[in-house]
């Protein structure tokens, strides 16, 4: 059998891979039986080789194929920029291979998301649904992926109340791989107890981050009662003056993108990846900060990060620097700007 397993979830292909695997028998007798071939290394070849023979004390051989259909959609992606750049081909001998795998064998193709021109993809899924299973794995957002947080405490028996699961998918979002290291850890936290909202803002990697919205937010609305109080409270919590002027940096930055990306109409849902992020609870406040703060005045805060920073180099205190730098700021605020 030859299966394709792709999408933007890897998370969730890496474990229906591990399904697989699994049934293949303890890891004594999988050992021999697998092989993992990277799309830098792979040939027809080198795919017969570890394909057409018969299992070692045991039912089934598997092959994995890493990034093989991925290198044909880059292909594609550049093909379409650069008119003398040759289109992707499918491997010479590839379907060939697959066509006589011996029925104890399984090919197993791990991929990244897959468009239906791939010329890999169309070749391989063309040999027939008897033969090929394919299956995406899109993105989980929204309702969904709260679900999916609650599922997976369940398995590391943890409860999060209704509260904290919804604040854990809004501030980790889609990154299941983070997602499930965020879960284990506060499972092990409460050790049975249930997962409440404090928790999530103690423990979670990006609850720094969520205060740093906080701070950018009263900036941007002048209550420099707020943003000192938020900038004290990072301050407390260990952040040290650097640390926060580089988050603040990296927000103004990621609000000048999104200015951009809504002159240039580019759609709503290529946002994500062009942010830097997969979260949505980023996006949507990004986009909120971006329809407050002009173009004129993300460039003015830019240059007030920078003499923060020299202050902060030259023997100004952190606090000192920050208070400053949030007092000043605070008057940078202009007419609204729709995004």
């Amino acid at each position: 059998m030859i299966y394709v397993l792709h999408g933007e979830d890897s998370f969730s292909a890496h474990e229906a891979l591990g399904v697989l695997l699994d049934a293949m028998g303890p890891d004594d007798v999988r050992e021999p039986n697998l092989s993992g071939i990277e799309a830098g290394g792979f040939s027809a070849e080198t795919l017969a080789a570890a394909a057409m023979v018969m299992p070692f004390l045991a039912d089934r051989r598997v092959v994995v194929v890493r990034g093989l259909m991925a290198t044909a959609e880059r292909q594609q992606r550049r093909t379409t920029r650069a008119r003398d750049t040759q289109p992707a081909k499918v491997p010479q001998g590839l379907t060939d291979v697959l066509a006589q795998l011996p029925p104890t064998s399984d090919v197993v193709f791990l991929e990244a998301k897959l468009t239906p021109a791939n010329p890999i993809f169309k070749a391989v899924t063309a040999l027939g649904n008897e033969q090929v299973k394919a299956r995406e794995f899109p993105a989980i957002k929204g309702a969904a992926l709260t679900d999916w947080v609650n599922d997976r405490a369940a398995k590391k028996e943890a409860h999060l109340d209704r509260r904290a699961a919804a604040m854990l998918a809004d501030m980790v979002g889609p990154n299941l791989w983070a997602m499930d290291a965020e879960i284990e850890k506060l499972a092990i936290y409460r050790n049975g107890e249930v997962i409440s909202t404090d928790d999530v803002l103690a423990l979670v990697s990006s609850a720094k981050e969520t205060s740093v919205f906080e701070l950018v937010d009263a900036l941007m609305a002048r209550r420099v009662d707020v943003a000192l109080s938020a900038m004290q409270r990072l301050l407390e919590d260990g952040a040290t003056g650097q640390y926060l002027l580089s988050m603040v940096a990296r927000q103004v930055r990621m609000i000048a993108i999104a200015q951009d990306l809504a002159a240039r109409q580019v759609p709503r849902q290529e946002w994500a990846p062009r942010l830097g992020t997969s979260s949505d609870f980023v996006v949507r406040k990004t986009t909120d900060q971006a329809r407050q703060f002009p173009p004129d005045a993300v460039r003015a805060l830019y240059r007030l990060l920078l003499e923060t920073d020299i202050a902060m180099k030259t023997g100004t205190s952190d606090d000192l620097a920050m208070t400053e730098m949030i007092t000043r700021a605070a008057a940078l605020r202009g007419p609204a700007r729709r995004v």
